[in-house]
């Protein structure tokens, strides 16, 4: 009986540390795709930055977003903010804090239903940049600027109010400069 109980306390002791060694693999694959996609991000036309976290974001290559590819980027995106956060500047640490907020309490259903158009359990680019005009300035500068994205629209769809969206597209924009 001793041996058991032994047994299941290392085996319990392993476990999280399994899972921390996990989790860090999605912080290093999120690490991998920043320092990847930062330069084309950056001064490339708006849509191939899309195409860019596109493929990192649809793991099983069906074309859209599903909820466990978005809980997936939320987790991957939180544990790098661990990571790697203190060695940003304070207005992206902030801003991106900020997001994982407002995401965490709405809930990674609710902002996927909201851009799930259709409700077919999919999120296509489409859907995602519904309320976004890309065009050939880099991403940042597109979603700094208030007549490339519909803000108002974007705060409907999320249920919240158009105020604290353009707080958060202020910071973004601070930080595309």
């Amino acid at each position: 009986m001793k041996v058991f109980l032994l047994l299941s306390l290392l085996l319990l002791a392993a476990m999280p540390a399994r899972a921390q060694s996990e989790a860090s693999l999605l912080a290093a694959a999120f690490e991998q795709f920043i320092g990847q996609s930062s330069a084309p991000c950056n001064t490339r036309p708006a849509a191939e930055c899309v195409a860019i976290g596109w493929k990192y974001l649809d793991h099983d290559r069906n074309g859209g977003l599903t909820v466990p590819e978005v809980q997936r980027l939320r987790q991957a995106m939180g544990e790098w903010l661990t990571w790697k956060g203190q060695a940003l500047p304070t207005q992206a640490r902030s801003g991106m804090g900020m997001g994982l907020l407002l995401a965490d309490g709405l809930g990674v259903e609710k902002v996927f239903n909201g851009f799930d158009g259709n409700g077919d359990g999919k999120v296509t680019q489409a859907e995602l940049l519904t309320d976004v005009k890309l065009d050939q300035r880099p991403l940042g500068q597109v979603l700094a600027d208030p007549a490339a994205v519909d803000r108002a629209g974007l705060a409907r769809r999320l249920g919240l109010p158009v105020q604290l969206l353009d707080g958060l597209f202020r910071t973004g924009a601070k930080d595309a400069r």
